[in-house]
């Protein structure tokens, strides 16, 4: 994996490499953290008190974490410049900053933290002989991921600084004590207008078969309570027009769905507040909007792997949400390293239909930020019946990080085929009931002495459960699957013989 990788890293690398961070201006999210001394810390208790962020999100593994950490940077700032009376701030402070760090890896132990196991660079807490006094938190798995979403971390360390003023974020990077502070300048000053509902970003679908969502943040950049707004959206086949009402406090933000449009072709929505507004300068956006590309029932999947094909997964979903189709190889056949491979897939049906990618790390096939020599790929296309291409869904060169990317194909046209449960059972694989209760009959042949594994995987791609049948002479078999503890829905079943996986889709009522 890419842990022991990271190690070998040298520290200037990671202020040189290109990653996909939040853009400079995005909106900071909230978020609650407790420290290595007890204390709960809240993000917007401190900005709402005037004070800027500097948020480090680390990892005890990583070695240019470790070499930042060691520069006692934050301690210096936090020393110099942090919350008057806090524990460890000079007498003579500015009381302008607060210093936040968080492991955002949520597999990390109190070991780890402290320098005592093996899957970490030092004493975190007492790095140099002295202990840190800012507030450093190891979350939960649930709270490191939610804000690795939040704040799109690619990499370790990301240094942010958060404003108080309008609540935005900045990556500033691995500067030292007196960089940082000097960044603290380019926080916007505080508001002074009244009235100012401000529309701060759009945040419903991209791309569409039909119809879009639109969906667009809104921040009260005034000093009074927004309490109403009135927003156009231009650009669909017909306009559309909300008047939303609530009760924002000054630089809170909500999200807001202001209807429903169709569109029949690639296009950009424009979105503006129209109603009284003391500042006009923040009251528009505008979004382009992909129309997906006409596709077939026939689905071909190009995958060029990287070094780290076990990263990786896909589903295909149909306008329910239902899962068609999908493999992950870190269950499913594990592919080799740099290996390709030719997925088909044949949709039941005509419909809008989602392919996902996902890489667990969040790097895509982005292999060569990290050594390697070349990248990977994704190719998503669909075919007609002679098998030439119909058209591209996603055309994916390796060459940007990502951990979910989504292509839509608007299938119009059928080709004669085979479905995804005939295709498994042409490879000698068949499952019954389905939906089941309690209990799923796989039944399968094997030509010669096999290894079978039996897996079973949720509509995210989370393996659930796995039964290790082990080696089997040839002959025919039939093994009983107790999924009587599984939550009702729509399961892929992989069925592994010696090393080849059949995918079968199962209900679970």
């Amino acid at each position: 994996m890419k842990k022991a990788l990271l190690l070998m890293v040298v520290a200037v690398m990671s202020s040189t490499m290109s990653f996909a961070q939040l853009p400079a201006g995005s909106y900071a999210e909230n978020f609650a953290i407790t420290d290595q001394f007890g204390v709960s810390h809240n993000l917007y208790n401190y900005l709402d008190q005037g004070y800027t962020v500097y948020l480090d999100v680390s990892a005890t593994w990583c070695g240019p974490c470790w070499d930042f950490h060691l520069s006692g940077a934050l301690d210096e700032l936090y020393i110099n410049h942090g919350p008057a009376g806090a524990p460890g701030v000079s007498a003579s402070t500015t009381d302008e900053v607060m210093v936040i760090w968080i492991d955002g890896d949520g597999q990390t132990t109190a070991a780890d933290m402290a320098g005592t196991s093996a899957n970490t660079q030092g004493n975190w807490l007492n790095p140099s002989g002295t202990p840190i006094d800012f507030p450093m938190a190891n979350p939960a798995a649930a709270v490191a991921n939610s804000i690795n979403d939040d704040y799109a971390i690619a990499f370790f360390p990301t240094i942010y600084k958060i404003c108080p003023n309008f609540r935005t974020v900045e990556e500033v990077g691995q500067l030292d004590a007196a960089g940082l502070y000097a960044t603290l300048v380019d926080c916007p000053a505080p508001t002074a207008i009244s009235n100012d509902p401000a529309l701060f970003g759009y945040t419903g679908p991209s791309n569409t078969c039909s119809d879009v969502d639109v969906y667009v943040k809104i921040q009260n950049a005034g000093t009074t309570p927004l309490t109403a707004c009135t927003i156009n959206v231009n650009g669909g086949t017909t306009p559309l027009t909300f008047d939303w009402t609530g009760n924002l406090g000054t630089y809170d933000v909500t999200e807001v769905l202001v209807g429903t449009t169709a569109v029949t072709g690639s296009t950009t929505l424009t979105i503006d507040i129209t109603s009284a507004d003391d500042n006009t300068s923040n009251n528009s956006i505008s979004t382009p909007i992909t129309f997906a590309a006409d596709g077939t029932t026939h689905i071909k999947i190009d995958l060029l792997f990287d070094r780290y094909p076990e990263e990786s997964s896909w589903t295909i979903t149909d306008d329910a949400g239902t899962v068609v189709a999908g493999v992950d190889y870190d269950i499913a056949n594990l592919p080799a390293d740099n290996s390709s491979k030719i997925e088909n897939v044949f949709l039941p049906s005509t419909g809008c239909y989602t392919f996902t990618a996902r890489d667990d790390y969040g790097d895509g096939f982005y292999d060569m930020q990290w050594g390697a020599a070349s990248n990977g790929h994704i190719i998503v296309t669909s075919l007609d019946a002679a098998g030439s291409t119909v058209s591209t869904l996603w055309n994916y060169d390796g060459s940007t990080n990502f951990a979910v990317a989504e292509a839509l194909s608007n299938v119009t046209t059928t080709v004669a085929g085979i479905g995804i449960e005939e295709v498994n059972l042409s490879a000698g694989v068949s499952v019954y009931p389905n939906p089941a209760n309690d209990f799923i009959n796989v039944a399968y042949g094997l030509t010669n002495n096999s290894v079978v594994t039996v897996d079973v995987i949720n509509i995210v791609g989370e393996r659930v459960m796995t039964e290790y049948i082990g080696s089997q002479a040839a002959g025919n078999y039939t093994s009983r699957l107790d999924v009587s503890n599984l939550s009702a829905g729509v399961y892929m079943l992989n069925v592994t013989i010696n090393g080849n996986s059949n995918t079968v889709r199962v209900s679970v009522k």
